[in-house]
């Protein structure tokens, strides 16, 4: 008799085993989602301090840098008092797609949700799905802590009412479906209007001018419409498509500042059809134009090397700035500005770049403040900062030559006053003084 039980119950256990198996399976496939679209949402590089290891990942602490003061990026992690361990789905929601926390209190829109509510409830939940399979950070972190009035959360809601259009994205049944899944990373994932479109008065987004190019303090967000001369109008599909998975296009462009981020965190590691189908959407959104760029910006300069007779002739020439372009530039970008090695692991050049050939110098001078260090799948890409190398004049005089010598003579224009604000926003360090050949 037990025997026949145990046989009865069989179908039923190996029915059960196999669903077992099968919400297995389904779990693995919607955390290995979640992770992909965490990565297109570039989560990491928010939620996770810098220098931080693999154990802390989205245990909070990165600062953003706002013009109310500095924004901490919170405990994004499976841990239940400091992260998300207690949340439900739908308080997880409210909060990507709609700014609000889990408490009620108003997020500040540091957090993209402007753009983020254009995304999908279940991507947004795969997401956590994927956040709660890690390890927990049980740390708490920096708090964010403005002057007043922008300490009053309340406020967002006003912010909201003139700033926030809530609301998934949909598809639209004309285009086609790579135009349609470009629209919806490049609007909602990977929230690039965040930085390349411009603000109004009460820091919303300018979407009038959509991705014409937006101000973050000591860089520039650059004009990616497909004007030819404000824009990226002349790129073709694949010269996008590479910077995008790179970083660089000789005789173009290469990442720096919040563009480098983006790439190292997230862009290097989507698909190649993925990557296409942001090109295509980006390559047809309205042209902007800007009557500052009268050519495009990897139009301008050409390789110089007439400093060397000039000095040696003795005519008129800024000797102080080509000595300082020599000691500090020629080695890696050419004694002529034409960049040296080739393929992935090549300095770019100074002309033909689009941050020299810009009217706006301020990219280029943060990279020489900055340096720029992108850490990407194929290998490290470097350059150092010579924050501690070149006073503020010295910064601003070798910025002037680049501009003039290799690139748009219009960003001849930065400061020392210029240069000091930018060093001190990035809180990089003064080089020490050096008097009487003894350095202090």
């Amino acid at each position: 008799m037990k025997m026949k039980f145990m046989l009865a119950l069989l179908p039923l256990m190996v029915a059960a085993n196999a669903a077992r198996a099968d919400d297995a399976a389904g779990n693995a496939d919607l955390i290995k989602r979640g992770e992909y679209l965490a990565t297109a949402g570039d989560c990491t590089a928010c939620h996770t301090a810098p220098g931080a290891d693999k154990t802390a990942k989205f245990g909070g602490g990165y600062p953003l840098a706002s013009p109310f003061g500095v924004i901490y990026g919170t405990n994004i992690s499976s841990d239940k008092q400091f992260g998300i361990g207690n949340w439900t789905d739908d308080e997880f929601v409210r909060a990507v797609r709609d700014g609000v926390g889990k408490d009620g209190q108003q997020l500040y829109p540091a957090m993209p949700y402007d753009s983020f509510t254009k995304m999908k409830r279940e991507d947004v939940l795969a997401i956590k799905a994927y956040l709660m399979s890690l390890p927990a950070v049980h740390s708490a972190g920096p708090q964010t802590d403005l002057s007043f009035p922008f300490n009053q959360r309340w406020g967002m809601r006003v912010w909201k009412l003139f700033n926030f259009d809530k609301g998934e994205l949909k598809n639209d049944p004309s285009k086609s479906a790579d135009w349609n899944r470009g629209a919806y990373l490049v609007e909602a994932l990977e929230h690039c209007g965040t930085c390349h479109t411009p603000r109004t008065l009460t820091m919303g987004m300018d979407t009038d001018k959509a991705f014409s190019g937006g101000d973050l303090g000591s860089w520039v967000a650059f004009n990616i419409t497909p004007d030819k001369n404000a824009g990226i109008g002349n790129w073709s599909q694949q010269d996008l498509v590479t910077y995008l998975k790179t970083g660089f296009v000789a005789g173009k462009a290469s990442a720096s500042g919040a563009m480098s981020e983006a790439i190292e965190h997230s862009l290097q590691h989507l698909s190649d059809s993925d990557l296409n189908a942001i090109a295509t959407y980006i390559r047809s959104v309205p042209a902007i134009g800007d009557d500052k760029q009268t050519k495009p910006r990897d139009a301008w300069g050409e390789q110089n090397q007439d400093i060397y007779p000039l000095r040696a002739e003795g005519q008129t020439i800024d000797q102080s700035a080509a000595a300082l372009f020599n000691a500090s530039c020629a080695a890696c970008h050419g004694k002529g500005g034409e960049g040296s090695g080739e393929g992935f692991h090549a300095y770019p050049s100074l002309f033909s770049h689009t941050s020299t050939g810009s009217y706006d110098s301020r990219n280029q001078v943060s990279v020489i403040l900055n340096g720029v260090q992108r850490h990407m799948d194929k290998g490290e890409i470097m350059m150092p900062s010579f924050a501690c190398q070149l006073d503020d004049d010295q910064i601003a005089t070798l910025s002037h030559y680049v501009s003039t010598q290799f690139g748009n003579p219009a960003g001849a224009t930065v400061t020392a006053k210029d240069v000091a604000k930018m060093r001190k926003a990035a809180d990089l360090p003064y080089p020490p003084k050096i008097e009487d050949g003894t350095q202090k």
